[in-house]
């Protein structure tokens, strides 16, 4: 279970989020033609909001499915947060929102969420790049229930697109979420793999090394067997 300390990391460096959070300068604008034709959708607001919680479900789950997943993908999501903050420290940019008249719940809750966040520190998307990160993962996960997958799945695509159905976010911030966290997390993975290889290459005379295809590719050895007699 002390493990699963390490992800009150996410918290912690979130707290470096209020500061950066406003007009630093100049400010900039990545909206867009086809940014301008996307409709607002307050419905959105379940998924936006629910993946503050969310998030750490999935790396909960990811813990018990395979803690070396879990481990690259909080180490990908707190690496992201570092460089999305350096971003907004000398590139801020900011996203234009609409005025919410509804007194619905979903627009309640959409108001809520604008008041909470000032329309700062836009690119890169932070929800995006967890997300995507957890997307990734999740896809790497063996043995799990297709449901489960798929589920985990669906719901990361869903909080990609409310950033941008929300007008939290452009499609620039959103192509520079999943940039940041796919690349992140596939050099995480690749220096995993490195780390592996080299457990083969300095392992001791006398010890099986059994080779397979795992989340890492193929030839990495996973497991150690008994030594040879």
């Amino acid at each position: 279970m002390a493990r699963g300390f390490w992800m009150l990391l996410v918290p912690l460096i979130m707290l470096f989020y209020g500061p950066l959070n406003h007009a630093n300068g100049n400010v900039y604008s990545l909206v867009t033609v086809l940014d301008q034709h996307i409709p607002f959708i307050k419905y959105f607001i379940v998924p936006y909001l629910a993946w503050y919680l969310l998030m750490f479900v999935v790396l909960a789950w990811l813990m018990k499915r395979d803690n070396e997943l879990y481990i690259l993908s909080l180490a990908s999501i707190c690496l992201g947060l570092f460089l999305s903050f350096l971003v907004y420290t000398v590139f801020q940019t900011t996203v234009p929102r609409p005025v919410i008249l509804g007194q619905d719940l979903f627009s309640n809750l959409t108001r809520f969420m604008y008041g909470m966040d000032n329309p700062y520190n836009a690119f890169p998307s932070i929800h995006v790049m967890t997300a995507y990160i957890a997307f990734m993962a999740s896809g790497k996960v063996k043995g799990c229930s297709k449901k489960i997958l798929l589920a985990s799945q669906i719901l990361s695509v869903l909080v990609i697109l409310s950033t941008v159905f929300l007008k939290q976010h452009t499609i620039m911030d959103v192509t520079g979420g999943i940039f940041l966290g796919g690349s992140l997390f596939k050099s995480m993975t690749l220096l995993q793999g490195l780390k592996h290889q080299r457990l083969i290459a300095h392992a001791p005379m006398g010890i099986t090394l059994k080779p397979q295809e795992d989340k890492y590719g193929t030839g990495y050895a996973t497991k150690v067997g008994h030594a040879l007699r």
